[in-house]
């Protein structure tokens, strides 16, 4: 019985690559298409530069388009696999600063254990889990990175 689990586990392993280059690029995808939309759809633009207004942050515009900026460009990289961990580390910073100034106050229910389950439903928290993973874990064989890293002998990026 022990054989047929060590196989399976082994088998799982295996495809490890493949729920990694889903998450990256999906990810990745998800980030493009928001900072996109605020960078090139001035409606949205207009809509996101009084979030930064609002959270008091200095050079309000600037921020904006800095903040899209990043979205766009670290989503492209994710969704290639190029850069993967300084992308991935980019957007956890970004949405860091968006839990702390703004989805953090959108918790309202009372006592430890109700805060601590509003926080995990927020979206942004499952991001940065997902993020902090592709930096631990590498983009994957099938990425940008991994083809360069193989092309120079680098061996481990790959899955």
């Amino acid at each position: 019985m022990t054989n047929i689990v060590q196989s399976a586990l082994t088998m799982l392993r295996g495809a490890e690559w493949m729920p990694v280059t889903m998450a990256r690029i999906l990810i990745g995808v998800f980030f493009c298409i928001s900072g996109g939309t605020k960078l090139f759809v001035q409606t949205a633009f207009n809509e996101f530069e009084p979030t930064m207004v609002q959270i008091k942050v200095p050079f309000p515009h600037a921020t904006a388009l800095f903040v899209a900026t990043v979205e766009f460009v670290c989503g492209a990289g994710l969704a290639l696999g190029l850069l993967t961990p300084l992308c991935a580390a980019m957007l956890v910073a970004d949405m860091t600063v968006a839990i702390a100034t703004i989805s953090i106050q959108t918790i309202k229910a009372k006592g430890f254990l109700n805060r601590l389950d509003d926080f995990l439903y927020l979206p942004e928290v499952l991001y940065v889990l997902i993020l902090v993973w592709l930096i631990f874990s590498g983009p994957g064989r099938f990425s940008v990175d991994g083809i360069i890293a193989s092309g120079i002998g680098i061996f481990g990026v790959e899955r």
